[in-house]
């Protein structure tokens, strides 16, 4: 009986050890997926080998020594994109010599492992005796593996025919990730390019807008776009640590109410810095705060520590791009390099003073903030104590911040011109690993009020005291709120609409990442209490 079993195994060693080396392309492939995707691989690689053995060894190789040289792109920069494309494309040579001084020997263990079975799996086909004569078999191998790499994207696709933006099939929402990583080279390349020419012809793009009035109050208006802070974190609105000691005692005008529209930058900008077509319930990417303010004959001044392009940067970059002038301090994803916030700051200063002479200014400072990897955002100094690492350095990157708009206002203040300032930041987090005080932390959700509820201030040149005001607002109404500080009436908007007045917005709704839901209804996320 041993004997017939191990006769067996040895006949079909060749196939046991290709479901082995398919388990491993589906770990070492960047894109996500679900359990079926390792009998999905496996039926690839074994009907191809059913077709052409000379083909299935070309494929193999090639899977083979471009997933190994992904791999370690990978862990430093996730899932490929555009932004990765265009770091790739526009980096130098002292920034490739960077990346690769960043490489560690432990990143290619995987895919040396990865290699290796490659390589086993050529040597057993040597002794591999193919059977013919399975072509009814084949043909039914064949249709279930096309419904498995077919049927989310296509239900993906009819889910977000609704949404805010139009959309397109792609297999790179397939659940077997070693298709989804090859369509997403494609794609993103090609992406790459597209949204480059686009990005460079935006500023030649003539602003839609009909405007009835224009009747700014100020010289030069600030709009400051934080990142991932939750309110309840601030001091200003009752965190028990300085973590905006400045905020805490400036004058101005600051909501306790207001909640952003999505739970992650994508789709909280979408919602907040672009306005929604009433008839077609889709965004029309002409009508944005840019494109408004320049309608108003304003000097536009976009600076960005973000991305410039990139599967999530795009919808901010897109409307930067369209500024009179746009600096980027990246030229791919918010994540292909580290730049401190501070560097806004001197970009922020020269541009001050080389736009000195012309008339209304807006400036829009898009910051890094407290986005996840929290230490990096304070280059590992901690300044505030509290709990674990983790959330000191995400104490500390608010308050660095508050000292980054205390010296915004700082520089205006040098230019003796009537100003106003606007921060709100663009979503929250919630906590997780609760069980284990050493391991609490916060990264994006969706289910919980904290995921929205999110600081929004605004100090002007001639406050005279302080206004905390608790009023519901909606980030989904913050066109009409930007076009009311800049005193610009357009035909677009609801005149009867007043951003700033104590009139609670109601049946306020948020975007969980699949549908707009009543904020209302959300749960509570608080600080667990440790002993």
């Amino acid at each position: 009986m041993l004997k017939k079993i191990r006769c067996y195994l040895e006949a079909r060693l060749f196939y046991i050890w290709l479901l082995f080396f398919s388990a491993l392309t589906v770990f070492i492939s960047p894109e996500s997926t679900i359990h079926y995707a390792i009998v999905s691989t496996y039926l690839v690689y074994y009907l191809v080998y059913a077709v052409n053995r000379k083909l299935f060894f070309w494929l193999v190789g090639f899977i083979t020594i471009t997933l190994f040289l992904y791999y370690p792109v990978d862990l430093r920069y996730g899932s490929l994109n555009s932004g990765i494309v265009a770091a790739f494309i526009e980096t130098n040579m002292d920034e490739s010599l960077s990346f690769l001084q960043q490489l560690k020997i432990s990143n290619f263990f995987i895919p040396l492992i990865f290699v290796f079975s490659a390589f086993i799996l050529f040597r057993l086909e040597k002794y591999n005796k193919p059977t013919d004569n399975k072509k009814i078999l084949h043909s039914i191998l064949f249709l279930i593996l096309l419904f498995s790499i077919l049927w989310l994207p296509t239900k993906l696709y009819v889910k977000q025919l609704d949404g805010l933006e139009d959309t397109a099939w792609s297999l790179t929402n397939t659940p077997v990730n070693v298709i989804a990583f090859y369509t997403n080279i494609y794609e993103s390349i090609n992406s790459y390019y597209n949204e480059k020419n686009e990005l460079e012809n935006l500023i030649n793009i003539p602003s839609p807008w009909q405007l009835s009035s224009v009747q700014p109050k100020y010289k030069n208006y600030v709009l400051i776009i934080g990142e991932s802070v939750r309110r309840d974190w601030v001091s200003t609105y009752g965190f028990h640590l300085p973590t905006t000691p400045f905020l805490d005692q400036t004058k101005g005008y600051i909501n306790s109410g207001y909640i952003s529209a999505a739970p992650a930058t994508y789709h909280s900008l979408l919602y907040s810095l672009y306005l929604k077509d009433q008839k077609t319930k889709k965004v029309n990417y002409a009508y944005n705060i840019i494109t408004l303010a320049k309608a108003a004959n304003f000097k536009t001044i976009w600076l960005s520590n973000q991305g410039s392009m990139g599967k999530y940067d795009t919808i901010a970059s897109r409307i930067g791009a369209s500024a009179d002038v746009h600096l980027f301090t990246k030229k791919g994803a918010f994540n292909t390099s580290y730049v401190d916030d501070d560097k806004l700051l001197e970009m922020f200063a020269a541009q001050m003073n080389q736009t000195a002479t012309e008339g209304n200014r807006l400036f829009v400072l898009h910051l890094m903030g407290s986005h996840a990897k929290f230490c990096d955002r304070v280059n590992d100094k901690v300044t505030i104590d509290f709990v674990n690492k983790s959330l000191s350095c995400y104490a500390s990157s608010i308050l660095k911040t508050d000292a980054l708009i205390e010296n915004v206002v700082a520089l205006l203040k040098q230019q003796q011109q009537r100003y106003s300032l606007i921060y709100f930041s663009d979503h929250g987090l919630s906590y997780i690993n609760k069980e284990d005080k050493n391991e609490l932390s916060l990264t994006h959700g969706s289910e919980f009020k904290q995921n929205y509820e999110v600081p929004f201030f605004k100090l002007s040149s001639d406050d005279t005291h302080r206004k905390i005001v608790n009023v519901q607002r909606s980030a989904m109404h913050f066109m009409y709120g930007f076009a009311q500080w800049l005193g610009i009436q357009a035909q677009e908007l609801n005149t009867d609409y007043d951003f700033f007045s104590e009139k609670n917005d109601t049946d306020i709704k948020v975007f969980n990442f699949e549908k707009e839901v009543p904020f209302a209804e959300l749960r509570e996320d608080k600080l667990p209490v440790y002993k």
